[in-house]
């Protein structure tokens, strides 16, 4: 008998009672959810970087910008130019602004491997201005085209004109 009772002195002292009200409690952080304890199991460091070289630069397919709709009755050309440089080492940035009396209704920069950017104005307003990158030992070739509605646009050739172009 008195080896019963040390056994189960030896059990309860060992293995407490109130062990699953402190498992509830434990359990009942914050909405329910069971805290999950992290462990750091695996490597004691991190492992080494990997030696595999990063994938090719990607070009853009963009090489052309179209903006709005052509209606090829109604449209008058506000602005034409056609631009074809030869490849530089550094590259080349073409930068183009016109400013009109009409709102335009149709907008195209075209190129040949260049990157196309309008960065202002467009289709719906009376400006425009454009940026044009080529990369390096590349040609720029392409052109810039704006049209107005020929209601907007008199036919006498009123429409107002600023130009600037910067290499």
């Amino acid at each position: 008998m008195l080896m019963v009772l040390f056994i189960l002195f030896l059990c309860n002292h060992f293995v407490r009672a109130n062990q699953s009200f402190n498992y509830e409690k434990v359990n009942r952080y914050g909405l329910g959810k069971p805290i999950i304890f992290k462990s750091n199991f695996g490597y004691a460091y991190p492992e080494d970087l990997s030696t595999k070289k990063p994938a090719m630069y990607v070009r853009s397919p963009y090489r052309s910008v179209y903006q709005g709709a052509r209606h090829k009755g109604d449209d008058k050309r506000v602005y034409n130019k056609n631009f074809l440089y030869p490849p530089k080492p550094s590259g080349h940035h073409l930068y183009c602004q016109g400013v009109f009396e009409c709102k335009l209704s149709h907008m195209a920069v075209e190129t040949n491997g260049s990157i196309p950017i309008i960065f202002r104005g467009g289709v719906g307003y009376k400006h425009f201005t454009v940026i044009i990158r080529a990369e390096p030992f590349k040609e720029l070739t392409g052109r810039v085209r704006a049209y107005c509605r020929q209601t907007e646009a008199s036919k006498d050739g009123d429409t107002f004109r600023k130009i600037r172009k910067y290499l």
